[in-house]
């Protein structure tokens, strides 16, 4: 792995930053949270992924809320020692270094049907187990919450049993349960963290719970059900991942990789809805010192789509069924086309506002919630959308859709052989102005051939003779519109001979086969001159995306030219392509959205879908052999009009 320190000025490491590629991050498919290699917890939401952050340290140093353990009395951080999973599992475990000894800490969230406290069914924890592994370990842990993005003050209450911090909504509370001796719980300081000290020797644990209670009168209770032995639920979130896992159909080259992915994808996922969120955070920058910070914590049809079917390749067909049935839910409720994305529970409203008591990542501010990109108009969003469900249903076990489904994919064709022609924003969101994005258009064809698909295996009665048409006529209209005619390169839009990464999915949905010259001439340019000093790919650059600043290479566009590079023959450099992105993922596998071309350093929202997704991807491809093989990743083959 390389080191990713060297992105994190003195100043900024002196407020309390770290890389992210410190960071690993553990769930329970209803949240997630981020733990350092230094055993502090700075970033989570709760109850739900977008919900308000109760600790989010990792984006407003000064202000925002953690859980951390320190040395007694001056504070300072242990010295972290080594991370990593438990195997197959989202466990993390994590050795620090004290001045009186070494500690392991577990954490987990768990992964089981709720236990009843009182009648109450408990919403998300973290549990944490802190064993000592050498000496008479004496540390202090610090708990500080910021509510609603610490635009609310805290009130704090202490005894012997905890913490219990309300404003903003509902209560975060913290549960010693169990004790241990020497344990001291000190007074907090306003606006700071609550600090208790602990001793405990080598062989001893101390086990802590972070929870969430809707009203604070709740938080009591709660508070005091937690002590008590959470052994069993550690037992069974051990065995929930073992036992998911044990369906991940895949054993070629990087398959820790893979399964590490895998899990991190189902981590992304709401259980209660089907819905997967394109990342867990919020706001992580793009460019240190740069504006260009996003709200990431909802559902992208485009993300969930094409994360759903990377699961699905991996034999994992229920998530990739539950997500489309989301879809299929959110639509039932509308007569309108689909939206570029939703919250978790399906909300259409995530208007974009601006958060001041945080002050950014390394005080890359602003820091944002909801996402404007809500109001867009998407096309590309139909064709990964039903290049999923075809991924599902042309399973040659699978049964047919059912009629609430058949219905949104008749209207979902039928919308894009009317719409086609549109300008949008296309898949990078531009807030320019809409264009005729090379991009959309493969994906509008890409929407009606897979509508081609179902209705042919289902023997559907639908317009058919049109949808080959407009499949036919979408064809001819990119390969006349969309090629620079003196390089043999696709555009980034009709009207601008910039190049686009995401125009190497165009094999990859089967619009051309992976020779074809104009492909290869693409594919080229891009390697040689849309890429950094590593061979990383920038998603575009002679363009006005109408946000300003400038960004890091982006991970799924650099999967995507080894994908190309692999199924053109070039094997060599696709696995060299491949195993120099691994490189920059965090020790425990872990990747974001960017990697900053001067340091290495991953960037943007942390961990990202669209990463994980696009090495699980790459790494089907890089390990099938036969041409056969290699055709039926691309899901379905070129139309005849290739």
């Amino acid at each position: 792995m390389v080191e990713h320190i060297s992105l994190i000025s003195p100043q900024s490491a002196a407020r309390g930053y770290l890389p992210l590629g410190n960071y690993s991050l553990i769930g329970d498919c209803r949240t997630a949270a981020l733990v350092a290699n230094d055993a502090s917890i700075d970033w989570c939401c709760l109850p739900d992924f977008d919900s308000h952050a109760a600790l989010s340290r990792i984006i407003g140093a000064p202000r925002g809320g953690f859980l951390a353990l320190t040395e007694p009395t001056t504070g300072e951080t242990p010295r972290p020692l080594v991370q990593h999973y438990q195997p197959d599992t989202a466990i993390l475990e994590t050795e620090i270094g004290l001045a009186t000894g070494r500690l392991r800490v577990v954490d987990f969230m768990p992964m089981h049907e709720s236990v009843s406290f009182d009648g109450h069914i408990p919403d998300p924890c973290i549990v944490r187990r802190i064993e000592a592994l050498e000496g008479d370990c004496r540390f202090a842990v610090r708990f500080k919450v910021a509510p609603d993005y610490g635009r609310t003050d805290p009130r704090v209450t202490t005894n012997d049993e905890g913490v219990i911090v309300t404003g903003g909504y509902g209560a975060v509370l913290l549960s010693f349960a169990d004790t241990t001796p020497e344990a001291l719980l000190l007074e907090h300081i306003i606006n700071g963290p609550v600090a208790s000290l602990h001793t405990l020797r080598a062989g001893e644990r101390l086990t802590l719970v972070l929870g969430w209670a809707e009203h604070p009168f709740l938080a009591s209770k709660l508070r005091r059900a937690f002590r008590r032995d959470w052994t069993p639920e550690y037992e069974a979130t051990r065995r929930f991942w073992q036992n998911w896992n044990t369906a991940t159909a895949y054993e070629g080259p990087y398959r820790e990789a893979v399964v590490r992915s895998a899990i991190t994808l189902k981590l992304l996922t709401f259980a209660e809805t089907g819905a997967m969120v394109a990342a867990p955070t919020t706001s992580l920058p793009e460019r240190i010192g740069g504006t260009r910070n996003w709200d990431y914590r909802y559902t992208w049809i485009r993300d969930g789509s094409l994360a759903a079917g990377a699961l699905a390749s991996l034999s994992h067909l229920d998530e990739a069924r539950e997500f489309i049935r989301w879809v299929e839910h959110r639509e039932r409720r509308s007569d309108r086309e689909l939206r570029v994305m939703y919250s978790i529970r399906g909300d259409r409203d995530l208007p974009e506002l601006e958060i001041l008591p945080l002050e950014g990542y390394c005080s890359s501010g602003p820091v944002r919630i909801g996402n404007g990109a809500v109001e867009q108009l998407q096309m590309d969003i139909y064709g990964e959308w039903l290049d999923c469900v075809a991924r599902v249903y042309l399973h040659p076990d699978a049964p047919p859709p059912d009629r609430w489904l058949w219905t949104l994919i008749d209207a979902t064709v039928t919308y894009v052989c009317d719409h086609w022609m549109d300008p949008d924003a296309g898949i990078w969101e531009m807030r320019s102005g809409a264009h005729h994005f090379v991009y959309s258009k493969v994906l509008c064809w890409a929407a009606v051939d897979r509508g081609v698909a179902l209705a042919e295996r289902f023997d559907w009665s639908v317009d058919l003779p049109r949808w080959r048409q407009v499949r036919e006529t979408i064809h001819a209209d990119v390969c006349a519109n969309g090629v620079d005619p003196v390089t043999g390169t696709f555009k980034i839009a009709y009207d601008c001979d910039g190049l686009d990464a995401a125009t190497l999915m165009i094999p990859l949905v089967g619009f051309l086969p992976p020779r074809d010259p104009r492909v290869i001439a693409t594919t080229n340019a891009i390697a040689r001159d849309l890429t950094d000093e590593r061979g990383f790919v920038y998603r575009y650059r002679a363009f006005d995306d109408g946000v300003g600043g400038e960004e890091g290479t982006f991970i799924m566009c650099s999967y995507w030219l080894a994908e190309n590079l692999a199924l053109q023959g070039r094997r060599g450099a696709a696995n060299e392509l491949f195993r120099r992105i691994l490189e920059h993922a965090s020790p425990t596998g872990l990747l974001s959205e960017m990697i900053d071309s001067n340091s290495g350093a991953l960037l943007g929202n942390y961990p990202q879908a669209f990463s994980h997704l696009g090495l699980i991807r790459t790494a089907l491809v890089l390990g099938q052999h036969t041409e056969e093989q290699r055709d039926q990743w691309a899901h379905s083959q070129p139309s005849e009009v290739a």
